[in-house]
């Protein structure tokens, strides 16, 4: 079944990402950066992070827009947003608006007609149209 562009979009879109992250979440030897606007840019975890169901794993960078939401982070599990499931250890990204932008398959998902197989990264286009992957 085929899905429109902005179904897929509506589909892929990781809600809530805004969280109220700050330096707490950070590593004791982190080098940690922020926004001009005083919140969390970037840091190393120091421990699991969790929002809305992503789990983000200790010791790897996490980023975060200006607006709050997550902009990527390394994954301490599968994580699945419509139809699309995001490797566990895989670097994820996502657009400001919160909708996925890229990461690494692990199971094959069909995206407006096109088969992307597992274990290969996946980009999409903010309106949640296939961008590239591997077929």
């Amino acid at each position: 079944m085929k899905l429109s562009g902005l179904l897929i979009g509506l589909l892929l879109s990781y809600s809530a990402l805004a969280t109220a992250a700050d330096q707490s979440i950070c590593g004791p030897t982190s080098e940690i950066i922020f926004h001009s606007n005083g919140k969390l840019k970037s840091c190393d975890l120091k421990n699991v992070y969790e929002v809305n169901g992503m789990r983000c794993n200790a010791n790897n960078k996490i980023s975060f827009f200006a607006n709050g939401r997550v902009s990527s982070c390394v994954l301490a599990e599968d994580f699945t947003i419509g139809k699309v499931t995001c490797g566990n250890l895989g670097t994820i990204e996502f657009y400001s608006s919160g909708k996925l932008s890229s990461c690494t398959l692990t199971k094959d998902v069909d995206i407006g007609g096109k088969n992307c197989i597992k274990g290969q990264p996946i980009q999409l286009f903010e309106n949640g149209r296939l961008k590239s992957c591997t077929k």
